[in-house]
């Protein structure tokens, strides 16, 4: 089953959806800096393992502040096994770890 809900707290990029878990109906994605001090540097893109496709790039969310995504942002896709992952990279600017909660709502 999907996890709809991330708590992002490393600089790596993480799946938030992978390929084969059918979450195709998207109605909102929400981004929210809970970071105290630093604002957070978002990366959000689709991967096919070959190539990565940007929904969201280098936008900064600052800190204390929520980005909502809605269907005409272009978030829904295919997450079938022969679709898509959603990905996240996030920090802050410089490398730094910034704490960003994600929650997906189909």
């Amino acid at each position: 089953m999907a996890t709809l809900q991330h708590n992002i707290t490393t600089v790596l990029t993480q799946d938030l959806l992978t390929a084969g878990e059918n979450v195709n109906k998207i109605s909102s994605i929400t981004l929210a800096n809970v970071d105290s001090s630093n604002d957070a540097e978002v990366d959000l893109f689709l991967n096919n393992g070959d190539e990565n496709f940007y929904i969201l790039k280098n936008v900064i969310i600052p800190n204390k502040n929520t980005l909502v995504l809605e269907p005409g942002d272009n978030i829904s896709f295919n997450n079938s096994s022969n679709g898509f992952s959603m990905r996240i990279k996030v920090d802050n600017g410089s490398g730094a770890a910034t704490a960003v909660d994600v929650i997906i709502k189909r």
